[in-house]
């Protein structure tokens, strides 16, 4: 009798612990997980422009914020330039295609031509860098093409956050 009543009390608890979990409880085999890669390009980013044939530390620096709505505004680095404004989409996994337009004046700051820069984009695994190859069209005022060069290379790293040295200090005033 003590054997019979001790196996349907364990028989009665382990079906107790096992109603406990839930599908949302046991849904998830942390252990086969694989790490949500954040698919987006959203953000601030410092990016290198290389030319075919320039090599890295040649090429021009850019400033490149990607907008959440699929709008970017970008600033180069060499002055002759006005901002470039343009889209983005996420077309594959990491994969992205960008379009942008900007100004390029003379030494006098006159409207020189305009540049439209069409680009694959691909983020690595950890979304922390970009490469992207390029396509720039060169126009004249009227829109029509100067030149087409294929083959540019953009490197970017995403930018982020950073604690300034009187950060905790600052938290603590009122």
């Amino acid at each position: 009798m003590k054997y019979l009543t001790f196996a349907l009390c364990a028989a009665l608890t382990s079906t107790a612990l096992a109603q406990a979990q839930s599908l949302l409880d046991t849904i998830r085999t942390p252990d086969k997980a694989v790490g949500v890669v954040n698919q987006t390009l959203s953000g601030t980013w410092l990016q290198e422009l290389l030319l075919p044939g320039q090599t890295p530390g040649t090429g021009t620096l850019n400033l490149i914020t990607f907008q959440p709505d699929g709008t970017v505004i970008s600033i180069g680095s060499d002055g002759n330039r006005s901002p470039a404004f343009g889209l983005w989409v996420r077309v594959g996994d990491r994969k992205f295609l960008l379009t942008n337009f900007l100004f390029n004046f003379d030494e006098k700051r006159v409207l020189a031509n305009v540049t439209k820069v069409r680009a694959n984009a691909q983020l690595s695994q950890d979304g922390q860098t970009m490469v992207t190859i390029a396509e720039i069209v060169v126009m004249d005022r009227n829109g029509r093409v100067m030149a087409t060069t294929p083959g540019g290379t953009v490197k970017g790293v995403r930018l982020s956050l950073e604690i300034p040295a009187d950060f905790y200090d600052f938290q603590k005033l009122p």
